[in-house]
């Protein structure tokens, strides 16, 4: 009776085991959503068109080049920090991940900033955060209580084909005149002198009226006083007086008369006859359309519209359509 006892006991305790319901184990969730920005710096595009879509079209291998205008405003300090995330997802970054660029800013109230991302995938999206903090931030993590981060997102809508960029209507002024006397292609911008330090990279083409006759004249800025012997330090009118204008990439230019610069397209300009062997400065006139090859290894055509006084208090204005 006994063993019976324990027979139907083990078939009891059986029978409940076999019934009872394992739990399913939960999985460790992680927030990748983009921590809040609450700063209250005012930053824009420079660009007016990136500016108004927040997107761009670019091809795999294209550099995108946009320039950030960062200024303080009456809700928060001044611009300390920029870092830059890319995502190809929406709203997303990674844990942990680690900024595709970390940017010191200057102690200014307003300054451009230009940033340079070379497209990877082939189609789909890419998101390019810029988290920029200022000075009035307890810790350098977002995550963090005490900070102030401000955020600007630019979407690339990937292309299977390689892309223009086109400015109209740039004004350089020749070395005596108040108006930036240099541009990067890439962005259209040019750039004000105390911004130059940490854009230099990205300016290609610079202007100057140079020998005893006069001449306008494009140039890459280290011709500027390797082959014209022109000032390399900020003026005493400046916000920035004494600090260095000079270095930078090579740009090489050469006569492109017969280029059609309408219809430019990135092939066409790949095929320019524009080398490494050209010089880095050209004497330009009115009506004249040029071929440039810059320091990032991409092609581009400028067509001068206008050269109203050729005297080192003038200007020049000029159209510019180069490779993405």
């Amino acid at each position: 009776m006994k063993k019976l006892s324990y027979l139907l006991l083990a078939f009891v305790v059986a029978f409940i085991t076999s019934c009872a319901v394992t739990p399913d184990v939960q999985p460790t969730t992680v927030d990748n959503t983009l921590p809040v920005a609450n700063g209250g710096l005012d930053i824009s595009f420079t660009d007016a068109t990136i500016n108004s879509t927040g997107s761009v079209v670019a091809a795999s291998g294209d550099n995108v080049n946009v320039s950030l205008l960062i200024k303080k405003t009456a809700l928060g300090g001044k611009p300390r920090i920029m870092r830059v995330y890319v995502s190809d997802k929406a709203n997303y970054r990674a844990t942990g991940a680690t900024p595709l660029f970390e940017i010191k800013l200057k102690n200014k109230d307003e300054q451009t900033q230009t940033i340079d991302y070379t497209v990877s995938p082939t189609s789909g999206k890419v998101y390019i955060h810029f988290d920029v903090y200022d000075n009035t931030s307890t810790s350098d993590d977002v995550t963090k209580s005490g900070n102030n981060v401000t955020r600007k997102t630019l979407v690339v809508n990937v292309s299977a084909d390689g892309q223009v960029a086109s400015w109209p209507s740039i004004l350089l002024g020749a070395q005596l005149n108040a108006a930036g006397s240099r541009v990067s292609t890439a962005t259209g911008d040019v750039y004000k002198v105390c911004d130059l330090d940490s854009n230099m990279k990205y300016v290609d083409v610079t202007y100057a009226v140079v020998g005893a006759t006069a001449k306008p004249t494009l140039m890459s800025n280290p011709a500027r006083s390797a082959s014209f012997g022109l000032g390399t330090t900020a003026g005493a009118a400046t916000d920035c007086a004494g600090s260095y204008t000079g270095g930078g990439s090579a740009t090489y230019f050469v006569a492109a008369s017969s280029a059609d610069f309408t219809n430019a397209t990135d092939a066409t300009l790949a095929a320019l006859a524009v080398t490494s062997a050209a010089p880095q400065s050209i004497t330009v006139t009115s009506g004249g359309i040029y071929a440039f090859l810059n320091g990032r290894g991409k092609k581009g055509l400028i067509k001068v519209t206008s050269i109203p006084d050729a005297t080192t208090s003038g200007t020049i204005t000029f159209d510019v359509k180069v490779q993405k």
